[in-house]
């Protein structure tokens, strides 16, 4: 009698031991993917960034914090409303933009331009777009340390 009792508390035992040994105590297993948090952990550490040197440009217009911005989080081939999203404001349409198209480099005439700024110090940025993405962009022009 006492083996057959046994033999049906046995089962529900180990469940509920291993329920019990599963659901405690992670905080103390070793990191399951210890190769990707670094990356993750860098991610997170440039997005934190952007973030600071968004609210610096928005706040205080600060030209420093404009320059990492396109130096360092915008590139060719993004649309507008993602350099929108890490400038932290929509630019302005310039509607008279041909001066901008004939300083240089490979523009259509249907090409879009768009300011941001100014700045604290007066300083505009010029963006061409052509169907809303950003074109003929270099972040090195803006490596101005």
């Amino acid at each position: 009698m006492i083996m057959a009792n046994l033999r049906c508390v046995a089962p529900w035992m180990v469940c509920s031991i291993a329920i019990f040994l599963a659901g405690s105590g992670c905080e103390t297993l070793p990191e399951w993917d210890s190769e990707t948090m670094p990356a993750t952990h860098q991610a997170e550490k440039r997005i934190n960034r952007a973030e600071e040197y968004r609210t610096r440009f928005q706040t205080k217009r600060d030209p420093k914090a404009l320059n990492w911005i396109l130096k360092n989080r915008l590139y060719s081939g993004m649309s507008r409303n993602s350099v929108e999203k890490e400038i932290g404001e929509e630019g302005e349409f310039q509607e008279a933009s041909k001066w901008l198209k004939a300083t240089g480099g490979t523009f259509r005439t249907s090409d879009e331009a768009y300011r941001w700024g100014p700045d604290e110090s007066g300083r505009s940025v010029y963006l061409i777009f052509r169907d809303d993405v950003l074109v003929n962009f270099d972040p090195k022009d803006f490596d101005l340390e």
